[in-house]
């Protein structure tokens, strides 16, 4: 099953139906984000919004291979208000896809799928059944040997760092499950260091899930 839906109705109208479980929390989340000429059809169980050109990232990335640092701090604000709007609702990630994120008019930048959504419970995503585990995972997700199980609701931050690194630098850190120690994490880090992306990617790959922030300043 597609986790979500994207057609054109006209130049510029689109309409996105997201498949799956804690729809209504992310449809809220989206429609925050983009505000004006997007709404939520009841009849169609989707949203309507305007726009010029709606692309998932893998295919904004396609003919660029990197993204911009400027384009990058556009997709933190948006991204970190996204997952601060869900959390206030009560729910978080534990991961993404590439395709996971979708670009509207080379700008916005918004999460478009409930597959890795879950309600936070006492600051912990639970599991209780078998998962599907992220392209963008963390730590803490590669380590679960037994169900039920449970992580931090920030092991999210570390999913969003490593696929701002991957959209960056075009690295992957999660290469063959291998948790990259400090070290590791500051060789990769390097061509970007002490820029503003830099101390943000510090605060997000910290290894202890507690430690870790979104921050951007």
């Amino acid at each position: 099953m597609k986790k979500y839906t994207i057609n054109q109705m006209n130049d510029y109208s689109y309409s996105i139906k997201i498949s799956g479980d804690n729809t209504e929390a992310l449809y809220e989340s989206i429609i925050q984000i983009l505000q004006n000429g997007t709404f939520y059809d009841d009849e169609t169980e989707s949203i309507w919004l305007t726009a010029e050109k709606v692309e998932t990232i893998k295919e904004y990335l396609f003919c660029k291979s990197k993204m911009s640092q400027g384009k990058c701090i556009q997709m933190i604000d948006k991204l970190t208000n996204q997952i601060a709007n869900l959390q206030n609702k009560g729910y978080g990630f534990y991961g993404c896809d590439i395709d996971d994120i979708i670009v509207i008019n080379n700008n916005n930048f918004v999460i478009c799928s409930a597959q890795y959504l879950l309600p936070i419970v006492c600051d912990m995503l639970i599991f209780y059944s078998p998962i599907t585990k992220p392209y963008f995972g963390s730590p803490e997700l590669l380590s679960l040997t037994r169900l039920p199980a449970k992580i931090d609701y920030k092991g999210f931050y570390y999913s969003l760092g490593i696929l701002l690194v991957y959209c960056l630098l075009n690295v992957y850190l999660l290469v063959g499950n291998e948790i990259k120690d400090d070290v590791g994490i500051e060789m990769i880090l390097k061509p970007i260091q002490n820029t503003k992306i830099y101390w943000f990617l510090k605060r997000c790959l910290n290894l202890e899930s507690d430690k870790r922030q979104l921050l951007l300043i």
